[in-house]
């Protein structure tokens, strides 16, 4: 809700991220997917988010909430915190802005995902706990230091700005029945929910969580943001905890079919999956959506389906091992 408890009209906040950022973000391609289209005996189509600037979604929400700052607001500085896709995204928005961003990311992250960081030369402070210590600290110094903290996803015009992968969506396919995206704290997921409802509401949309980091999922059962220990999984771009008071839990209770969970197991059967047919280099977040069709394939005999490959930042090792 916003502060004057009225529902945020997030198909607005998709229009208007569209019209701003359109100058900066390339539609990304649709690839049809004969095998998954025999699995389900339907259409599946595979929306190819992970050729984006930056190589994952995050550009989206990015570049609109850099763009709709004020030259005054870029003076002051800019903070933000990441598992690694929203930290080039960040850095990318404000190079086009001629400036630079301080990132937070967890002591945790994978040391691969930090050597492509400092090899794009960001501003980046390691702290000393989790990812989600990262969050809260660099809000802590936004604070304290008076510069405005980026969140990742609690933040309607980031959600706004994720959502035009879903605006998308709607010009490529528009007779869709059901679309599939990766979720973590919801922003891509609700975005792209709300304008694919606003253009069709019979679609059905579905986040998919990894099943060992399901803050999510479990927020979206009990009708309240929970805060729980999660463990380390391939999907670990959505993984971590999530702001109590973020604005993606009501957007999932109105815009959002169901949330399911996958296995790791599942999780790397659906990254081989994307290589073996499609010969798509995904990470665990990206592979998300192919395994909830995989999952729920029974549901869509003879639909048109649609999953979100939302990035392929992947170390090269894990890939190695899962492909093997």
């Amino acid at each position: 809700m916003t502060a004057e408890n009225q529902p945020l009209d997030l198909a607005q906040l998709v229009r208007e991220a569209y019209e701003r950022s359109k100058d900066y973000l390339s539609p990304t391609p649709l690839e049809f997917s004969r095998y998954l289209s025999d699995q389900i005996d339907g259409e599946v189509w595979l929306k190819l988010d992970l050729v984006q600037r930056t190589a994952s979604f995050k550009f989206r929400g990015a570049i609109n909430k850099i763009l709709s700052l004020t030259e005054a607001e870029l003076d002051a500085g800019v903070v933000t915190a990441s598992t690694g896709n929203y930290a080039l995204a960040v850095a990318e928005a404000m190079r086009l802005r001629n400036r630079r961003a301080t990132i937070y990311v967890g002591n945790d992250m994978d040391e691969s995902r930090l050597e492509i960081l400092r090899a794009h030369g960001l501003d980046l402070v390691v702290f000393d706990g989790d990812a989600w210590g990262a969050e809260k600290e660099a809000r802590r110094v936004g604070d304290e230091e008076g510069k405005t903290y980026v969140s990742p996803y609690n933040d309607p015009i980031v959600v706004g700005g994720q959502g035009t992968c879903g605006y998308e969506i709607a010009q490529q396919l528009p007779d869709l029945d059901a679309a599939f995206f990766a979720c973590g704290a919801g922003g891509l997921l609700t975005g792209s929910s709300a304008w694919l409802k606003s253009h069709n509401p019979d679609i059905q949309t579905y986040g998919v969580s990894p099943a060992n980091s399901p803050v999510m999922y479990e927020s979206v059962r009990n009708k309240k943001m929970i805060s729980m220990d999660t463990e380390p999984t391939l999907a670990d771009t959505c993984a971590g905890g999530v702001d109590l008071d973020s604005v993606t839990l009501d957007l999932c209770l109105r815009y959002v079919d169901e949330i399911m969970l996958l296995t790791e197991d599942e999780i790397a059967a659906s990254i081989r999956l994307l290589f073996e047919q499609h010969r798509l280099v995904s990470e665990g977040s990206g592979a998300l959506g192919i395994g909830g069709i995989l999952k729920t394939k029974e549901r869509f005999k003879g639909k048109k389906v649609v999953a979100v490959v939302c990035g392929r930042n992947i170390d090269l090792e894990v890939f190695k091992k899962i492909i093997a």
